[in-house]
């Protein structure tokens, strides 16, 4: 359940996402953005599967890492270099140019939440919240070699670290360009903002090559589209359906489930999309990331380094950190802002659903905890003499 839900609000963000970018490109009203984009990303995902995923996956990471490398440095140089784009940020709020905001809470502005603390928790929403993601996890166990483990995930970092800097760099570009007239966001859609980077390609790249730009953010959007609805998908077919209902399931039956479960989420998401798309972008995406950190972070942490962590434990935490997420998501939205990322207060609830309702439930056996390999160590090779 906890899954499907956060597999939703997340999907919702990808969605609206891909239907700015497509009405944004060939000018058509945004609901027809959105069901273009679902009907493509749902087709390919559902007659595919992972291996057109996959096969995605590889062109359209490709198609990210040499459109960003492009596309960011020409942006930063039109936008007057590193010293003119701190001097523009510099008279809109010197704050702007410093690693974070004054620790003043509630912030003296929406968009000075950066504080020190905030970005504390920042970093353990975005380190093991996204690291925990289900759609990244079902990427990893697909490795066709183990060897691939071993340098995979570094190169994987060091690829998302310049990705992500150079991006963020880029819209401080974006920002300053938009302060001096140079460029200019659209007007009457609720998310100005989240144009930013594709107004700026525009502004350097004119023509015929403006497209390309709005096909490496469309990219970065629909290769993890498609990994949320398969996972969706996946979970219910397989960990539901097959798992609890009817054990003897075919895998034809299965597959077809998996489609109707994917086709369903879709329907939900383009519904959730259209009726109330948010005011930044980034702040759902944040919000569906700070989910999973309160949710899938402890369990597995929990059962690989603490020999007394049992299943009672691992449920309680999944579910008391999901509704301790929701409830402060909701209450610093609505109700006024928090010191800190919303999702670490669920997170610290769900570490402590886990310690306490683990000492109060049976021990997992010795024999099961010692083949498992169970607790605070660090694993060597048998060496035989």
């Amino acid at each position: 359940m906890q899954l499907t839900i956060i597999s939703i609000i997340y999907l919702v963000g990808q969605y609206v996402a891909i239907s700015m970018v497509l009405s944004w490109l060939f000018k058509i009203p945004y609901l027809w953005a959105l069901l273009i984009g679902a009907f493509i990303v749902t087709g390919y995902t559902i007659l595919g599967g992972l291996y057109a995923i996959g096969m995605a996956s590889l062109v359209q990471g490709i198609m990210i890492l040499i459109g960003v490398l492009l596309v960011g440095p020409v942006v930063i140089e039109a936008a007057g270099g590193m010293t003119h784009i701190n001097t523009v940020l510099a008279s809109i709020d010197v704050n702007m140019t410093h690693l974070w905001y004054p620790q003043v809470h509630p912030p003296y502005a929406k968009y000075a939440f950066l504080t020190p603390e905030y970005l504390v928790s920042f970093f353990f929403m975005l380190t093991l919240g996204l690291a925990a993601a289900p759609h990244v996890v079902n990427n990893v166990l697909a490795a066709r070699d183990i060897k691939y483990f071993k340098w995979a995930p570094l190169a994987a970092f060091v690829v998302y670290a310049v990705i992500m800097y150079l991006c963020k760099i880029t819209g401080f570009a974006a920002l300053s360009m938009v302060h001096e007239g140079l460029i200019a966001l659209p007007k009457g859609v609720p998310n100005p903002s989240d144009y930013s980077f594709i107004a700026a390609s525009e502004y350097v790249f004119p023509g015929f090559f403006a497209p390309l730009v709005a096909i490496i953010v469309l990219s970065a959007v629909m290769s993890t589209t498609d990994r949320l609805m398969l996972t969706i998908g996946s979970y219910v077919s397989w960990d539901v359906y097959r798992q609890f209902i009817n054990k003897d399931a075919s895998e034809k039956s299965i597959t077809f489930l998996s489609r109707a479960a994917i086709l369903l989420a879709t329907f939900l998401t383009l519904w959730l999309a259209w009726s109330n798309p948010p005011d930044l972008l980034a702040w759902l995406i944040w919000m569906a990331i700070g989910v999973m950190l309160a949710c899938f972070v402890t369990p597995p942490f929990a059962g690989l380094y603490w020999r007394r962590a049992t299943r009672e434990g691992a449920l309680a935490s999944m579910i008391v950190g999901l509704v301790g997420a929701l409830a402060f998501s909701y209450y610093a939205r609505f109700v006024a802002p928090m010191p800190m990322h919303p999702s670490i207060y669920g997170f610290a609830l769900s570490v402590a659903a886990m310690i306490l309702v683990s000492l109060v439930t049976e021990k997992p056996s010795e024999k099961v905890l010692d083949e498992t390999s169970t607790g605070m160590y660090i694993r060597v090779k048998d060496r035989k003499a």
